[in-house]
């Protein structure tokens, strides 16, 4: 059977499944009490040093107290990790048996990425090597040397927070199961030259609570609008999938939330009005939403509600009749983008495709025509206004849809120019430039630019944003109202989200919507595009934002042996890092690009636990277990142990000193919080400790 049939086949199948259990449970137990519940599961990671990381998350399921164990999620889903590290994805909805849940058994399919050659590169592992690109050719698993398959991990919850369906009555109890894969704990890469090995050992935590607050994207098909009680209702479709519908999912508009839908954009009650009339079932949208758990006062069941900060719809996100690439702008030669670091979405063939030099489907820096019928829009934005082709300037991030075709050469194309049967658009998305201050007055400032969303400055070429050549050593920034925290030196580190000023315009070579120095970058609030308000962040990079960066910890140890003194102190109040330690081998503090090495710090850090308090939508997430041990693989039967996640740091430095030892050594560690030069002091919102 061809693969999307089977897909089909597959959609089917679950539609049925799920209706035979909402029909099973209507035939047990009190009629007025249903016996299931719902559980939403969502997908992130924490990033490494990735330019993609694409396995299939393959299943979840879910063990109850009694021993029962049930599927959570069970559409497999092919997944760029890279891709959702700023956001969180819904997965789906399912339906499962009221009750406690423990633990949560997650499987990752590591199979195409470990037989990826650059020549078949698809879905594949890549790396940043001397600012390229790069194919990771080798992946084998860390403990057995071996070519990696499956991994099935568990991880155990905190047990003062499991995972609780409750009995209802003309209601349903639902909760979030938040699944978050730590790329930066998940192993190592190993350069030599212009080869990259990685080493991998999955690493993952789940909760009811999430250890952070980003935006959930809810993609799928429209089922429904309803305008008077301002909601409108999705097939759930999540990452690329353009067959299953793995659940449905209600989504309340906010008297701010952006639409970008068919090439307009509008706000709040409006936009929902434009989506409520365009085509149920083919109308395809992304909403980036919020979390808000609701209680049922009576009997302590839980819900809750998915509130919409910005809305991406219909052709403007995507439609049958074109195909989408997302990347960086690198150069431009009149009308023809040539882009890097690009996936090119293939919707008619329900695949995607990483770009890398070589490949046959989608080589290495693919080309996007514009002409005058190209729509161009601003993802969550309300300020800027008459896009056209000319908006699109070397170094923007952009999405871009259009004909698909691959020229004479091996060049991957996209027409985005536009006719009578198709409609050509693009979509700017807000984009990091960082790097150090050059000077600063009311309404503009000056930075010598290192990185444009981590790539280096090295990969664009510059010509044509304006009449003089680009120099990126003094890159001029149009902040507006936009103020730079005060304090901020020059020579200190800045960070600045925003828009490339329209190709031809240069100077000034980016407008700002957020500006912020190191401190601020790991609090900031803010949405991405700079449209509608959210509240401040404090440690937990605001409640919707995707504008901050939170300090990342990161610190690998010799494996073999490991070391059992890995710390200089370890109590309820927090730890240090041996540096001195015969078998630490590298520690860094990242933020964004900006790497700090624990050798050039005064002393070793000290990392102390947040004081922020547990909510219905936060929790701190302190992880420790070794992954060998706790999956099952080609190589590991059974698991012996699993991966632990504690809320109170206190029951996590019991548990360290507890299992580790001679024989589950520790082997690396990823913190993230926020890092306070002044005082040396990290405070973590998550640590995960690999064993």
């Amino acid at each position: 059977m061809h693969l999307r049939l089977r897909k089909y086949a597959r959609q089917a199948a679950s539609a049925l499944l799920f209706a035979v259990v909402i029909f099973a449970a209507g035939c047990h137990g009190n009629p007025n009490e249903s016996g299931y519940g719902l559980v939403w599961v969502t997908v992130t990671d924490e990033p490494g040093d990735f330019t993609s990381y694409i396995v299939t998350i393959d299943s979840v399921t879910l063990t109850r107290n009694d021993g029962i164990i049930v599927t959570a999620a069970s559409a497999p889903e092919i997944v760029d990790f890279t891709q959702v590290s700023n956001i969180a994805e819904m997965w789906g909805g399912t339906a499962v048996p009221n009750g406690t849940y423990l633990s949560a058994t997650i499987t990752l399919d590591y199979t195409t990425a470990a037989s990826c050659t650059v020549a078949t590169a698809t879905q594949c592992i890549t790396v940043l090597v001397n600012g390229v690109p790069t194919l990771v050719t080798t992946v084998l698993d860390a403990a057995s040397g071996t070519t990696p398959t499956t991994y099935q991990v568990t991880v155990t919850f905190d047990e003062a927070h499991p995972l609780v369906i409750s009995p209802t009555y003309a209601s349903t109890s639902a909760q979030r199961l938040a699944i978050d894969f730590n790329l930066a704990a998940s192993g190592e890469v190993g350069i030599s030259g212009d080869t990259a090995t990685l080493y991998v050992r999955p690493f993952l935590t789940a909760g009811v609570q999430a250890a952070d607050n980003k935006l959930i994207r809810v993609r799928g098909p429209l089922i429904n609008s309803s305008t008077d009680v301002d909601t409108y209702t999705v097939y759930v479709r999540p990452f690329y999938d353009e067959a299953n519908n793995i659940g449905t999912l209600t989504l309340f508009n906010q008297p701010n939330t952006v639409y970008t839908i068919n090439g307009k954009t509008l706000i709040g009650a409006p936009g929902l009005d434009v989506l409520s009339v365009l085509s149920a079932g083919t109308t395809m949208t992304a909403g980036y939403t919020t979390f808000e758990p609701t209680v049922n006062p009576a009997n302590g069941a839980t819900a809750g509600k998915f509130n919409l900060v910005y809305v991406v719809g219909a052709s403007t996100l995507e439609d049958e009749y074109t195909e989408g690439i997302s990347g960086y702008v690198v150069a431009r030669s009149g009308n023809t983008l040539t882009l890097l670091d690009s996936t090119l979405f293939l919707n008619t063939a329900d695949t995607f495709d990483y770009c890398l030099t070589g490949s046959a489907s989608c080589g290495g820096k693919p080309q996007v025509l514009l002409g005058t019928g190209t729509i161009v829009t601003a993802d969550d934005n309300t300020t800027l206004t008459g896009l056209n082709l000319d908006s699109i300037a070397v170094g923007q991030r952009i999405t871009a849809r259009g004909i698909y075709s691959i020229l004479a050469d091996g060049t991957t194309q996209i027409d985005a120019r536009g006719s009578t049967t198709n409609t050509g658009s693009v979509r700017l998305q807000s984009t990091e430039v960082w790097g150090p201050l050059v000077s600063s007055a009311a309404g503009s400032l000056v930075l010598n630019a290192q990185t444009i969303d981590n790539l280096p400055v090295s990969d664009f070429n510059f010509a044509g944003n304006g009449a003089a050549a680009l120099n990126p050593a003094a890159f001029t920034i149009d902040s507006g109202s936009v103020a730079l925290p005060a304090g901020t030196a020059v020579g200190s580190p800045v960070w600045s989200d925003g828009f490339f000023t329209p190709f031809g315009s240069a100077p000034p070579d980016f407008t700002a919507v957020a500006l912020n120095n190191e401190l601020s970058v790991q609090t900031a609030g803010g949405p991405v595009g700079g449209g509608a308000p959210t509240a401040p962040g404090i440690e937990t990079c605001g409640i919707g934002s995707q504008v901050c960066e939170p300090a990342s910890l990161q610190v690998i140890w010799h494996s073999p042996p490991g070391s059992v003194t890995p710390f200089s102190s370890l109590s309820s109040s927090g730890f240090t890092i041996n540096l001195a330690n015969k078998e630490f081998f590298s520690g860094v503090i990242r933020i964004g690009p900006e790497s700090i090495d624990l050798a050039s710090l005064p002393a070793s850090p000290q990392v102390v636990p947040t004081a922020l308090p547990i909510t219905g939508t936060f929790a701190p997430q302190y992880t420790v277990g070794n992954p060998a041990t706790a999956s099952v693989t080609a190589t590991v039967a059974t698991a012996t142990t699993t991966l632990q996640v504690y809320n109170y740091f206190s029951a996590f430095v019991t548990r360290v000193n507890q299992v580790m030892d001679k024989a589950s050594p520790a082997v690396q560690l990823e913190a993230h919080g926020i890092y306070n030069r002044t005082t040396n002091v990290f405070t973590a919102t998550s640590v995960n400790l690999v064993l």
